[in-house]
């Protein structure tokens, strides 16, 4: 969106719609008092218009700085750690509030969006639902690990991993490892997976995708092995199997592996190579260093503040081509592997 463009402003929306500007306030801002068809024809034209209405007129927040919204999955979780105090140190170069707040231990995870949208100004996070956030017409929202499909609706910033998975075959391949094996996070045992479960990951389906090139007889296993434990018994079926390489859903994942197999007394890289994602400090901290994946953590908190920054401002759209941002991992190549 051009700097030149004018913002459209409330009347503009009521024009549009063929209804009062207290009319808009109370659609925009869920309030009583209209019909769901007039709300839908307002909330309609102000999509259409690209409107975002005043932090201030919203009632959401006091006047002060702004306020930005982070829905991290699990703090306890290195990488979501690293990314929120990235985040947050980006965010203060603006003179930016920044309220974290965790999805998987909320007691209404599919909520903690629109509880979160009542006190901030904008919200970045991973899997948002933006159902039932007051205000929503023009409060930016950021997708992080989105897809290019949601920025139909809000901001993304997408991780893109093919090619670096494509060169973690092509490396492997290199090395003469011709059976991996992909250990995804057991998605059952997750505080909010309906009990049986046993969904893959979009990230075991892309690795999958990327090391059947290399697989000599048929396709890439995957195996669901818990964050935590269990780990030696789906080690020892993954080596009975013949598996060469073990590529693990992340580094905490892969550094835990790390530390069973010394006590199964198997040789990293000679007995089993292994290989991690993210790209973690704790990946270089390790004997043998982790082979990762990577992704730069400060560049993804870059990409997500300025893109809030621009929506905001106005400088850039709520959604659409232009609000959407891709992050790229890297291969990183280490003793591990």
């Amino acid at each position: 969106m051009s700097g030149t463009v004018r913002r459209s402003t409330i009347i503009d929306v009521a024009q549009r719609a063929g209804v009062s500007r207290q009319t808009v306030t109370r659609a925009v801002n869920d309030m009583p008092g209209i019909s769901a068809a007039t709300r839908e024809r307002v909330l309609r034209a102000a999509q259409e218009l690209n409107y975002r209405p005043s932090r201030f007129g919203r009632g959401l927040v006091e006047q002060g700085p702004a306020t930005l919204g982070v829905l991290i999955k699990d703090l306890s979780n290195s990488f979501f750690a690293e990314l929120g105090a990235a985040v947050v140190r980006r965010s203060a170069r603006h003179g930016w509030n920044v309220v974290l707040a965790e999805t998987d231990n909320a007691p209404e995870p599919e909520a903690a969006a629109a509880e979160l949208s009542r006190r901030v100004d904008a919200i970045v996070g991973y899997g948002v639902r933006t159902e039932g956030i007051r205000g929503a017409i023009g409060m930016p929202v950021v997708h992080l690990d989105g897809t290019a499909e949601q920025s139909a609706t809000a901001g993304v910033v997408q991780f893109g991993s093919r090619q670096a998975m494509e060169d973690l075959a092509v490396h492997l391949q290199s090395v003469g490892a011709r059976r991996p094996l992909v250990l995804d996070l057991d998605i059952a045992r997750a505080a909010t997976a309906p009990a049986g479960a046993r969904e893959r990951s979009s990230r075991a389906h892309d690795l999958v995708r990327a090391l059947d090139a290399i697989r000599t007889d048929g396709t890439t296993p995957v195996r669901a092995v818990h964050a935590t434990d269990g780990h030696r018994e789906v080690l020892e079926a993954a080596l009975a199997d013949g598996a060469d390489a073990l590529i693990a859903f992340n580094d905490e994942l892969a550094v835990r592996l790390l530390r069973t197999l010394r006590g199964m007394g198997v040789q990293v890289p000679d007995g089993v190579r292994l290989v991690g994602v993210d790209g973690l400090e704790m990946s270089s901290l390790v004997t043998p260093e982790l082979t990762t994946l990577a992704i730069d953590i400060g560049e993804i908190a870059e990409q997500t503040v300025d893109l809030v920054a621009g929506m905001l401002e106005g400088r850039v759209p709520l959604r659409g081509e232009q609000a959407h941002r891709t992050v790229p991992f890297h291969l990183r190549v280490r003793d591990s592997a």
